[in-house]
């Protein structure tokens, strides 16, 4: 018996069913009661519902339709193996074996001209090719069984036939379709005989799906009383909302011998199975030239339009199941409501176009465009957090949100609903925070472990630079492994960019270039840093790396021991190798990269099945060609990656997830995030050669169709609010982007039948920041009150810093030299630094990657620096150590740079000779001031001589501290000025000071030191760079000079201008006056006492 039920909601079919299972209870109590669905989510579901009703739900099983068929061909044909021998991956291997020897036959010049492109030594796209043709196969055994049938006869002419009768003017590319039927049907008859030659003539003919339902359908009407009683005595289909047409009449025929009891959630009461879409319908009216009246009458009849333009794939499940007569029970409820959402269901349940709209005070309907995802789900917390507002009885686990794509959204909801798992200020939970969990992620975006087991087999090509190995030992199994934790790591990321290692496993020696920014370079100097010092010289063409000496070198060893292995990994990776080869290389990696613990198991053991089910696979074809690394890790990403988290769904908390077939349970609010005009309904890729395109017939899927049905199984699943949102403005310039066809189609309906007039105004835009002021004013809502200070002062710019910043603070008993001269250095810098304790940094912090082919300033600073104090016959051998460091360019770069540097430095090696042979002094300075006292030291103090130089060009820094080292030596009893030598291109320059009185010396130093210390309860700023320019252009306008100095000097790239850039972005106005004249104080002597000889 076949029994149909139907209803427009789930729970009443949920009901039905049990309620039938409680007047017609299983006859063993003990025999497991088996319901067919679509997808784990609506097992749980349902599962759930019958544990809420009944007190319990145990010894039930929810198996998809595919393998349970296949359950019940086993159980009528014991001999057959639990995997079809026809299933889609075992058809590809054996299809890799066939296709290479085919290529030259007629009608294989496409697939000849796709494999000639393949580059040498991979097999990649012959893999790829192989498993698209199977995946065709399999579809045809599923959908057009009576094609291959006919292919095994050689009748290849029915399939064209068949194909040009569905068209009724001359096909385009009939020649395509003749040539793509002609070399299909040969490789589909040359894996048929493949297949027989491992299989005995009955278990191939029943294993052939196209045979196997002719059989089984014989077999049942045959049946001995023995296997009558292996079949099941009811079966429950539930919620399923397609079914391919031998699927349903396998089900079909079982009901002769079983109860089938199918549960078709319907969204109409009326019968809707011949509904035309409106495009349909107009291509209808011109083809057969039908009059306005005809037109008239036919849309008349049409029903519901969005049940029409929606509802296909539905609508095809519905036509095949009254095609033939079933028992019929019917469930629908009507709705009690009275909001929009309910007007419209209730408009599609009773199959009319008359919903009775109300968009004023009604927001049962929502769509929210906005600039990015990440606003989007802002957007979406707030307006959960309202809609709990208005709403008490709801919990979280009422609602689900639903993305096309959830691991886009996955890092951005993490990131957003997580930000409020935290005590307040109160130390209470933070009451804005909305539990979650994430569904149908890939378990490799999720586990560091697969997911580094797949950056492993992505390492051919791989470039092995340092930040992808730290990467890899920063995987907790990995390091714990090479016995390495997360201190030794950070130490180990410092070693590994100081000794030069770049990328590279090798030192790669060739005619022109040795490559010492690579690892074996890098181990080496670290290695041997164990034993000697850098001062030891060469040793071996190495240099040894001074901070790996000592005790902490046993870090080094473990490093060394992850590179070799590692290494002989990438060794093996370059070759093509056999699948029990490739089996002991695998469990290799897993046995000897990773640690094995109760936290890693699980992911250990999911990896070590795949490589065996691989294997297995593998030798069940024969496949016995040596098979390269990109098949290996396409089969591991495509396995590892299929493995979703299903098991967060219905957890009691907010579900995020996937929109995916029969997701439609039903819930309080439903959210569709990423509803954009390119990414739903998702596209699908069409098969050039896939056959069925040409031919499509009731019952098959198309990924666009079934789009469509999921948007609506949402809209009808959704009890109270449906919710929807997209990007709908352009982040970069606010041009406008439109949101999915379903959604506009949506709104072009809700128009139709309200008293809006336009689609803006279904939709709330959004402020593109969460700090924007307008998330506060009216008609927007925002729960963000750490935003609220800065919107309350909209009005004006708050000042960066209020005219004193402590009341009451205990000064300096004496102030560091040092420390004097960094504040008026740069005392926006200062201020950042040491008062709020808070440091800006335009310097990377990540490895390089790339050789040496041009070197930074700051490189060829250290370089000159270094050079400068080398002798002549000494240039050659520090060249040499340097280049052992990976520190100098590569190639004839390199030679190039060096003569250049050399040739930079020389003058003023020369120059300071005499300084550079002698040892320096050093000036104490203990100096008592009116308000404080000042100490610390003055270096290179040669005889009654200060003399300072810098292999570089003169800097306004260079300048303020020779010049405060001239006024405290001054004031410490040295008249003479200070010498600052520099370098003006090549030529050797020098600067010092005119002769300054000492009571000028005095006032100057007092002038400073009073900043300074006014510094610890206001805000000081003065010019520091640029003075030179500054003081020669100063004219009447001094507050317009002044501001217009700042702000060049903000806008140039160093790292001290980040602090000044800082503070006038967020001042409204400054006293430039007043800067001005702390400029003129602080550096007018200064500018005026310059000598530069």
């Amino acid at each position: 018996m076949f029994t149909v039920y139907y209803s427009n909601d789930l729970n009443a079919l949920a009901s039905m069913l049990i309620q039938h299972q409680k007047i017609s209870p299983n006859p063993d109590p003990f025999a497991e009661e088996t319901i067919l669905v679509q997808s784990i989510g609506m097992a749980q579901w349902l599962q759930m519902e019958i544990a809420e009703q009944t007190g319990i739900a145990g010894n039930y099983n929810f198996p998809f339709p595919t393998s349970f068929i296949w359950q019940q061909y086993r159980l009528v044909f014991p001999y057959l193996p639990k995997e079809n021998i026809f299933e889609r991956t075992v058809m590809a291997w054996r299809l890799m074996r066939i296709i290479p020897n085919v290529l030259e036959q007629e009608g294989f010049s496409a697939l000849r001209v796709y494999l000639k492109s393949e580059k040498e030594g991979s097999d990649l796209r012959l893999y790829q090719l192989a498993n698209k043709i199977a995946d065709l196969f399999d579809q045809y055994l599923v959908y057009r069984p009576h094609w291959l049938v006919s292919w095994e006869k050689n009748n290849q002419q029915l399939v064209i036939d068949e194909i040009k009768h569905h068209f009724s003017n001359k096909i385009k590319n009939e020649e395509d379709i003749a040539e793509n039927v002609l070399w299909q049907s040969i490789l589909w008859n040359l894996l048929i005989e493949d297949t027989k030659k491992d299989y005995d003539e009955l278990l191939f003919t029943t294993s052939h799906r196209a045979y196997l339902q002719n059989s089984y359908f014989e077999k049942l009407d045959n049946l001995t009383e023995e296997e009558q009683q292996k079949l099941p005595k009811r079966i429950f289909v539930f919620g399923i909302s397609s079914l391919p047409p031998s699927q349903l009449a396998v089900l079909r025929k079982l009901s002769e011998h079983c109860d089938i009891h199918l549960f078709f959630l319907n969204p109409s009461e009326k019968y809707w199975g011949d509904s035309i879409e409106d495009s349909v319908l107009e291509k209808l009216a011109l083809k057969q030239q039908l009059s306005q009246e005809d037109i008239n009458a036919l849309l008349a009849q049409q029903g519901n339009q969005l049940l029409a333009i929606w509802g296909k794939q539905g609508r095809d499940f519905l036509a095949q199941l009254v095609e033939e007569e079933h028992d019929v029970i019917e469930g629908f409820i009507p709705s009690f409501e009275a909001h929009n959402l309910s007007q419209i269901k209730q408009a599609i349940l009773e199959y009319h176009n008359e919903p009775d709209l109300d968009f004023k005070q009604d927001h049962s309907i929502q769509i929210h465009s906005v600039h990015s995802i990440l606003r989007e789900v802002e957007i979406l917390h707030n307006q959960l957090l309202h809609i709990f507002e208005q709403n008490k009885t709801l919990s979280a686990k009422d609602i689900i949100v639903m993305s096309p794509n959830i691991e886009q959204y996955a890092p951005y909801i993490q990131a957003v609903f997580s930000r409020y798992d935290k005590k307040d200020e109160k130390g209470g939970k933070d009451k804005r925070y909305i539990p979650f969990t994430i569904s149908d992620q890939k378990i490799s975006e999720v586990d560091p472990i697969l997911s580094s087991f797949i950056s492993l087999l992505s390492m051919k090509e791989s470039r092995f630079s340092a930040e992808e190995i730290l990467d890899l030992l920063d995987v907790k199994a990995i390091g714990e492994k090479f016995n390495l934790r997360e201190n030794d790591i950070v130490l180990l990321r410092n070693w590994i960019k100081a000794s030069g290692i770049r990328a590279e496993l090798t030192i790669q020696k060739d005619e022109q270039w040795d490559n010492y920014n690579s690892w074996e370079n890098g181990l080496s100097r670290l290695l041997l840093g164990t034993s000697l010092k850098e001062e030891s010289g060469i040793w071996q063409n190495t240099i040894a790396f001074n901070e790996s000496y000592g005790l902490i070198s046993e870090r080094v060893g473990y490093l060394a021991d992850f590179i070799e292995k590692l290494t002989d990994w990438a060794n093996f990776l370059q070759e093509n190798h056999t699948a029990f080869e490739w089996k002991e290389m695998l469990e290799y990696v897993l046995n000897h990269f990773y640690q094995e613990n109760e936290t890693t198991t699980n992911a250990l053991l999911l990896i070590s099945e795949e490589i065996e089910k691989c294997y297995s696979l593998i030798e069940q074809t024969k496949y016995n060609q040596p098979i390269s690394i990109d098949i290996i890790g396409s089969i591991f990403k495509e396995k590892l990656n299929y493995q979703k988290s299903h098991l967060q769904f219905l957890a009691g908390k907010v579900n995020f997830c996937t929109l995916l077939p029969m997701r439609a349970i039903p819930f309080k609010v439903v959210c569709l995030l990423g509803m954009n005009e390119a990414d739903f309904p998702r596209q699908q890729q069409i098969n050039s050669f896939d056959l069925m395109q040409y031919h499509p017939q009731k019952g098959d899927r198309a990924r666009r169709d079934d789009d469509r049905y999921l948007f609506l199984e949402a809209l009808l699943s959704a009890q109270d609010i449906f919710y929807m949102s997209y990007i709908g403005q352009s982040l970069v310039n606010n041009k406008e982007y439109f949101p999915s066809v379903l959604v506009s189609q949506l709104m072009d309906y809700l128009i139709e039948h309200s008293d809006l007039e336009e689609k803006a105004q279904f939709i709330q835009n959004h402020p593109i920041t969460v700090f924007s002021p307008n998330n506060f004013k009216e008609n927007y809502l925002s729960y963000d009150k750490e935003w609220l200070p800065l919107v309350q002062n909209s009005n004006g710019v708050k000042e960066f810093i209020s005219e004193q910043i402590i009341n009451e603070v205990e000064l300096p008993k004496y102030i560091e030299l040092d420390d004097l001269i960094s504040f008026i250095q740069s005392p926006a810098r200062y201020f950042f630094t040491h008062r709020l304790g808070v440091n800006f940094s335009l310097s990377e912090e990540s490895i390089e990657e790339t050789e040496h082919f041009s070197l930074s300033r700051l490189d060829e600073y250290a370089l000159l620096d270094e050079l400068l104090n080398i002798k002549n016959e000494e240039i050659e051998n520090f060249f040499a150590k340097e280049y052992l460091k990976g520190n100098l360019l590569a190639l004839n770069f390199g030679k190039l740079k060096q003569e250049e540097l050399n040739s930079r430095i020389e003058n003023m090696r020369s120059g300071l000779a005499g300084y550079l042979n002698q040892d320096s002094q050093v000036l104490e300075i203990n100096l008592t001031l009116d308000q404080t006292e000042l100490i610390g030291n003055i270096p290179h103090l040669f005889g009654n001589s200060i003399v300072l130089w810098r292999t570089g060009s003169l800097r306004d820094k260079d300048v303020i501290k020779l010049w405060i080292y001239y006024i405290v030596s001054i004031l410490s009893g040295k008249e003479n000025s200070p010498i600052f030598y520099y370098l003006n291109n090549e030529a050797l320059a020098k600067l010092s000071f005119n002769k300054i009185e000492k009571e000028h010396a005095k006032q100057q130093l007092e002038s400073y030191v009073s900043a300074y210390l006014r510094s610890f309860v206001t805000f000081e700023l003065a010019i520091t760079s640029s003075l030179d320019n500054y003081f020669d252009n100063i004219s009447e306008n001094i507050e317009k000079d002044c501001e217009n100095k700042l702000i060049e000097i903000a806008e140039s790239y160093n790292d001290e201008n980040i602090y000044l850039r800082r503070i006038l972005n967020q001042s409204e106005k400054l006293d430039y006056a007043h800067i001005h004249q702390t400029t003129l104080d602080w550096f007018d002597l200064m500018q005026k006492s310059k000598n530069k000889g």
